[in-house]
């Protein structure tokens, strides 16, 4: 007759297993952060001692926990993922905080505060390994005191104390200990910065050892360049997914301060694609899912996707918070915003400064179809700085001056200027430089003035001048030529 017995993991071969799930060090702090603000915390206080025996605090100002909470929080497998989560909960499998946390140290100690009681347990691999059993290390409000940097609690009501010690396995792959947390401190914090950047904006202040974290929008919203498509909304099985995809401006329209935001100039590219949040919490993204490939022209093109918890199981969102597969059956409703987006960008490159709705803007660069969907480029010899040089030369030094123009054209290196564009290498002049936009006026100016002098239609070329690229981009000259030459 068929019969059940209870198999209960070895515990220092589980937990030991366990940590070799994935997590880096900044994802496994995330994780813990996420516990925070799930708990409601406004403020969390990320405190770091890279002195002999280093450590890692999270500290927050949340609801807290009384005992029995706090004993169940520390309990492998404490949630079940098909539970319904509230909307605030950034959870998932109630195993973040302890795999996340000692995935990379040997010792997590959580102090809580709830209802003016301390309450405080540990899991400590070593005396897990001694134990062989599933013992957690309890500690007196005594033993609590002696917790490095523990008097935070002194201005708070309620709130949790994450303390992280005995970094084993980072101690082993490295021969200098405080560089290598240095680094990953560094990486920490701007890893943080992108992954809660909505919390950051809005309504939770994040700092490491006392300096705040600006939240990193990686979509540049606040920039008057950012081009904002409209919104979609995915019902799938009753629940809404929310899909709005964004164009950032042309790389020469930001500042450093906008480069830093996404990251760097190879971010650019790197990073394009779908960003994915759960409960605003960014949980993949610079990814098309194989809708689209990465390239140059896609590379200002960001899709923000909101799923709720819901959904999770639809997703494969793993332990870590950090992968996810699209679901087949939405698919469709995103690659129509793939092509959206993707045709924005492609936009913002192609008619960068031009005035794309006008018929009457001449360009210095022609793009000319020449066979199966293929182009050439070649310079438009229509441009009236060529036409008053063609007016000064014989029939002679006309053909020489055409003759060394198609040379131009066909040693143009296309192959280095792609190369060079996608590693984000290429100098653009800023639309800004107010010397740059003088000297441009000096130009048309003197060429208007040789015209005239020479007995030409200055005013013909003047008007000319001013729908012509790079002068016809700025009002300023347009404006001046217009007033100095009288043009409608």
């Amino acid at each position: 007759m068929m019969f059940s017995k209870e198999s209960i993991p070895f515990a220092p071969s589980l937990i030991e297993s366990m940590r070799s799930l994935g997590y880096s060090f900044e994802s496994a702090i995330a994780d813990i952060v996420d516990n925070s603000i799930s708990a409601n915390a406004n403020k969390i206080d990320i405190k770091v001692s890279l002195g002999n025996k280093p450590y890692v605090i999270i500290f927050d100002n949340g609801c807290g926990m009384n005992k029995s909470e706090l004993e169940e929080a520390m309990r492998y497998g404490s949630k079940n993922p098909l539970e319904k989560r509230a909307e605030t909960d950034l959870g998932r499998f109630g195993l973040g905080l302890k795999s996340a946390s000692l995935s990379q140290c040997r010792k997590l100690i959580v102090v809580s505060k709830k209802d003016g009681q301390i309450s405080c347990y540990s899991w400590d691999l070593d005396y897990i390994i001694k134990n062989a059993s599933w013992s957690m290390i309890g500690y007196t409000n005594q033993e609590v005191k002696l917790f490095p940097e523990i008097e935070m609690f002194n201005d708070v009501e309620t709130g949790t104390y994450v303390l992280l010690e005995q970094f084993d396995r980072i101690e082993e792959s490295t021969n200098d200990l405080h560089k290598t947390l240095t680094n990953k401190i560094d990486s920490m914090i701007n890893h943080l910065s992108l992954v809660f950047h909505r919390f950051l904006e809005r309504k939770v202040e994040i700092s490491v050892n006392n300096k705040k974290i600006d939240g990193r929008d990686p979509f540049l919203s606040y920039h008057k360049g950012t081009q904002i498509k409209r919104s979609q909304n995915v019902n799938i099985n009753g629940f809404n997914i929310v899909v709005k995809p964004y164009i950032l401006p042309h790389l020469n329209k930001l500042t450093l301060k906008d480069i830093e935001k996404v990251g760097s100039k190879e971010s650019l590219r790197n990073e394009q694609g779908f960003y994915i949040y759960r409960n605003e919490r960014l949980i993949i993204w610079g990814t098309w899912f194989r809708l689209e490939r990465k390239d140059e022209l896609s590379k200002l093109a960001r899709v923000m996707v909101d799923i709720p918890s819901d959904l999770d199981y639809m997703w494969n969102i793993d332990i870590k918070k950090s992968s996810a597969n699209l679901p087949d059956i939405i698919k469709r409703n995103l690659y129509n915003c793939v092509i959206e987006a993707v045709g924005g960008s492609e936009a913002v490159h192609t008619y960068r400064g031009r005035k794309t709705k006008s018929t009457d803007i001449n360009h210095i660069w022609e793009r000319i179809e020449v066979r199966d969907n293929c182009y050439e480029y070649r310079v438009n010899r229509d441009i009236p700085q060529l036409k008053i040089l063609e007016a000064s030369l014989n029939l002679k030094q006309i053909k020489y001056l055409n003759e060394v123009i198609t040379q131009l054209e066909e040693g143009f290196p296309i192959t280095s200027l792609y190369v060079d564009v996608a590693k984000g290498k290429v100098v653009e002049q800023s639309a800004e430089d107010e010397e740059r936009i003088e000297e441009l006026y000096t130009q048309v100016k003197e060429q208007v003035e040789y015209a005239k002098e020479n007995g030409m239609d200055y005013k013909v070329i003047a008007k000319a001048f001013i729908s012509t690229e790079p002068y016809c981009n700025y009002n300023n000259i347009i404006n001046k030529i217009k007033g100095v030459y009288e043009i409608e």
